[in-house]
């Protein structure tokens, strides 16, 4: 046979092997030559759980899904992650719970006052993930100062809220006010101005829901801004919430003198038992100071029909402003253990760490920001929402930069000693220096020190 009959005799048996592969669909052999094994592609199965007090499951949806792709594309891992929204008055107990009885979900939020309290139940991110010079870039100041200890990272956060100024367009129109007030002392004025009292000293109109303890929402908080609004030139500027510098002094002072029938910015009737959200939605104060929350519900409750507005919460030193943080974030559990199939490498820890990195880039941010409300702590996505024009939004997320917090463990407990102390100032028959250094002194002995 020559040559060239045995190259298209060869040819004829490769054409027809094809064929019949094709035909038969690589029958009868299990599976076609130039085909890989389908069965080791198969994506392991994983599943996280992850618990927070205030996010719905909705809030996560997103990034969850997305989450399971991305492994499934880059790991070939198929991770699914069960959030829970846990009863918010009992979130801690319950949690605490599931850690003693060896249920502890892998990943969970905590408050941003808290990580030292938690410090020793969760895992720091491993240093592969992130550097603190890009957290540093991706994140503001008051993220490193909450959720960073001796530069190792324990948590990205996926938003910061802050206190701002919430006003009634319509009130401070109507008295020629055309700007919300720049500093407390604008403040003031503003609320001198805007309060009418009627016959019987009863208010017709509060200038702004302010001097109050209980009733007052989140008024711990609005007298802690100022208290570290006044100590930023002190000696002790280091310790921005003492109590003892004469500049807390003052702040105390100036908040609870709007309770204080015989200032001339009373404003607050301590026996008048109306909830500050109340009288704001009403129409029967003019402003009100609280978190971007409660644009969610000043809507609800008015069906859209006040006419109000947001601006930055007013500054002691406008040029050395400072605002007062309060979010939630997530950390991985220390030896949490979560559901995988044999084979799969990856640990718990890691496996959640993944997520929470996932999760805190701007591209998949933006949903769960979207999604909640909230102002962002990624910071190409705080540019976006401070620029936003006529956003509500806006003005929080113009002080994500400038916001601060303070070490504050215990704030439930901490909470309560504050309102006590307010109470104690602006019950009391008096209102000399020396009764304000008192109530002072009792609430520093009781909380030791306020950093």
């Amino acid at each position: 046979m020559t040559k060239g009959k045995i190259c298209l005799l060869v040819l004829g048996i490769i054409i027809l092997l094809l064929v019949i592969l094709t035909s038969f669909h690589c029958a009868p052999l299990s599976k076609c030559p130039w085909e890989r094994d389908l069965s080791s592609l198969t994506p392991k199965k994983v599943t996280l759980t992850f618990v927070g007090a205030w996010d719905e499951e909705d809030d996560w949806g997103k990034i969850i899904t997305d989450f399971r792709a991305y492994e499934i594309a880059n790991r070939n891992l198929d991770v699914t992650v069960k959030y829970e929204q846990l009863d918010k008055y009992n979130y801690q107990d319950i949690l605490l719970d599931r850690q003693l009885n060896k249920k502890s979900p892998n990943i969970y939020m905590i408050f941003n006052s808290w990580l030292t309290k938690y410090q020793q139940r969760v895992v720091e991110m491993p240093a592969s993930y992130m550097t603190l010079d890009e957290f540093e870039q991706n994140f503001p100041e008051v993220a490193k100062d909450d959720l960073v200890i001796e530069d190792k990272i324990y948590s990205l956060p996926m938003y910061v809220d802050t206190l701002a100024l919430y006003y009634n367009k319509s009130i401070l129109y109507n008295e020629g006010l055309v700007n919300p007030p720049e500093t407390w002392s604008d403040f003031a004025n503003y609320v001198e101005k805007l309060t009418k009292i009627g016959e019987g000293g009863k208010f017709e109109r509060m200038g702004a829901t302010i001097g109050g303890s209980d009733l007052v929402n989140r008024s711990q908080d609005i007298l802690m801004l100022m208290v570290m609004q006044n100590n930023v030139n002190t000696e002790d500027s280091k310790n921005p919430v003492s109590f003892r510098t004469y500049e807390a002094q003052r702040a105390v002072k100036f908040y609870t003198d709007f309770a204080n029938p015989l200032n001339r910015v009373y404003t607050w009737d301590y026996d008048d038992r109306t909830y500050s959200i109340d009288a704001f939605t009403q129409g029967r104060a003019a402003m009100s100071i609280n978190y971007s929350y409660e644009i969610e519900n000043i809507d609800a409750k008015t069906q859209g029909g006040l006419k109000y507005a947001v601006a930055p919460v007013p500054q002691q030193y406008p040029n050395q402003k400072i605002n007062y943080a309060s979010y939630w974030s997530p950390v991985v559990a220390k030896d949490a253990d979560c559901t995988k199939e044999a084979g799969v490498t990856e640990s718990c820890s890691d496996l959640s760490w993944d997520f929470i990195s996932f999760a805190a880039q701007a591209d998949n941010a933006r949903s769960y920001i979207e999604s909640t409300g909230r102002p962002a702590a990624n910071l190409t996505l705080v540019e976006e929402q401070s620029e936003e024009v006529g956003s509500k939004l806006a003005p929080f997320a113009s002080q994500v930069l400038t916001a601060a917090s303070w070490e504050n463990p215990s704030n439930e407990k901490n909470d309560e000693t504050l309102l006590d102390m307010i109470d104690s100032i602006i019950t009391t028959d008096e209102t000399e220096k020396q009764d304000i250094i008192k109530a002072m002194n009792n609430t520093v002995s009781i909380i030791k020190e306020l950093y």
